[in-house]
């Protein structure tokens, strides 16, 4: 695992000398999980002895059997040498072999990144669309969280906005599922074509319990109403020295928009972070250029742009 993590890491900050890694605990966590939901397969291509390349399959086990997300990383004193290709012709056979036949993967394609587009197109990928990485610095002026938190708040005087430390609560669990079994086909995906996810409450044990085994705090906020989640932002809090905040979903069920629940959800999780976890640098997160609503969001509340990445996708013959 040292040397998978090793490579990671140098392939990483070679683009990003101030990326924000995911752990090797975390990549523990992952490679070794009994979650029977999720695929996640890892590879590394070894030259003389020592890895020096690597990559990851990544998909649901449930639902859109016929696609994957690819991850790939090569050591940079051994790229420019081939071996970068050689590893994502074998991710592609191990898709194939799986029966994955759309492949998913992003590079940075920004601040002088451009060689990574050029080899994506090389191999037969094709851009999908653009995401904007994101960073905030915690603590966040809490008078501006204040003063959003404010304006949004006559738009949902019936929901309940609750913002949690720790697992989703039990009475929450069942509804939570069935809305963050949306997000994949509700936020920009491209030409993808994406199922409705079929994760159940089980899954999301199983996924809780692998990120607390990676020493991961998770912070989200919940709009309810009737008892129920019907919108939620989520963030995950790694463990050890990280200096970083991983923010992961947001979403708001179609048919409760209108009410600003994004940005209440988003202020309450915000308020949480900086009152709890001010020993972090920043919050990182992503969106499409075209998710509008949500990078309006972010921009309000202070988010600045740190980098470009695009997605790009294969169908395997």
């Amino acid at each position: 695992m040292d040397a998978f993590q090793d490579v990671y890491a140098a392939a990483e900050r070679a683009e990003d000398p101030e990326v924000g890694l995911w752990s090797r605990a975390d990549a523990v966590a992952m490679l070794t999980s009994t979650d029977g939901s999720i695929l996640f397969d890892g590879f590394g291509g070894y030259l003389d002895g020592r890895m020096v390349a690597e990559f990851t399959l990544m998909g649901s086990l449930r639902d859109n059997l016929d696609s994957a997300r690819l991850l790939l990383w090569v050591d940079p004193p051994h790229q420019g040498r081939g071996i970068g290709a050689r590893m994502l012709a074998a991710a592609e056979e191990r898709a194939r072999s799986l029966g994955r036949t759309q492949l998913r993967a992003q590079a940075r394609s920004g601040g002088g990144l451009a060689r990574n587009q050029s080899f994506a197109e090389r191999h037969g990928y094709t851009a999908a669309m653009v995401e904007i990485e994101r960073r905030l610095p915690l603590p966040v002026d809490p008078d501006l969280l204040h003063r959003l938190a404010g304006e949004a708040a006559p738009h949902h005087r019936d929901y309940e906005i609750r913002p949690v430390v720790g697992p989703v609560p039990a009475d929450l669990r069942a509804s939570y599922v069935e809305l963050d079994n949306l997000l994949g086909v509700e936020m920009p995906h491209g030409d993808l074509d994406v199922e409705v996810a079929r994760h159940t409450v089980a899954d999301l044990d199983a996924l809780e319990r692998e990120r607390r085994e990676a020493g991961r705090t998770p912070v989200g906020a919940y709009a309810v109403r009737a008892g129920a989640v019907v919108a939620f932002t989520e963030a995950s809090v790694a463990g050890g020295d990280a200096r970083h905040v991983n923010q992961f979903g947001t979403l708001v069920h179609p048919d409760h928009r209108g009410h600003r629940l994004g940005m209440a959800v988003k202020c309450a999780q915000l308020r949480v972070l900086s009152e709890q976890f001010g020993d972090r640098a920043y919050v990182v997160t992503s969106n499409a250029e075209t998710n509008a609503h949500m990078v309006a969001i972010n921009a309000a509340l202070g988010f600045e742009v740190h980098q470009v990445w695009t997605e790009f996708e294969k169908h395997l013959g």
